[in-house]
């Protein structure tokens, strides 16, 4: 990675966008995004330095931010597709994110989900040091929890796919599960 970092501006995005308005920035030295972005399609900051995507951004296809400085999304991001967060750096996941589609948050330092939590296809935490799932969580697809520190569920879940635990014991299981699957150990 180039040691001299960049922050995109509306003319270095430019170089950035394909005929589908895509943002490919893997591997590219920017630190920062502008606020108020809108990208008309999906938006990889794999293996960058960018740390947080700022408030105002509307991604209108997915986010791919895979083994990369992401610390942050601010309040209000909307991302119509996915968020694949693999090795990135993010910790909490914010209140006010919209997400369609999966959320990957495997190998992340991630400790806290919001509560009443709602996922519009899988959500994957696996070999997270995270230990509670949040209380009226819904996971639309499936849930993977294997390698995390998570040992009791909450009271309330909802769980439309199956539960993966990768091994992982749970002692306490919710009083209140819609589960439309199976659960695999």
């Amino acid at each position: 990675m180039n040691s001299q970092a960049l922050i995109l501006d509306q003319f270095h995005i430019l170089n950035h966008i394909d005929n589908y308005g895509n943002i490919d920035l893997r591997n590219k030295p920017y630190t920062e995004l502008p606020a108020g972005l809108v990208i008309q399609g999906n938006l990889d900051i794999s293996k960058t330095q960018i740390k947080t995507i700022p408030e105002g951004i509307d991604i209108q296809g997915s986010l791919t931010a895979t083994n990369c400085g992401l610390k942050k999304i601010a309040n209000g991001v909307n991302i119509r597709g996915y968020a694949n967060l693999l090795g990135s750096k993010i910790t909490r996941w914010p209140k006010g994110v919209k997400v369609g589609g999966y959320i990957n948050l495997t190998d992340t330092p991630l400790t806290a989900l919001p509560p009443r939590f709602k996922v519009k296809g899988d959500l994957s935490v696996i070999r997270t040091p995270l230990q509670n799932l949040p209380e009226g969580l819904v996971v639309e697809g499936n849930l993977y929890i294997g390698g995390s520190k998570i040992s009791t569920f909450p009271a309330t879940m909802t769980v439309k796919g199956n539960i993966f635990l990768g091994g992982n014991q749970i002692t306490k299981w919710p009083a209140n599960l819609e589960l439309g699957g199976a659960v695999a150990r």
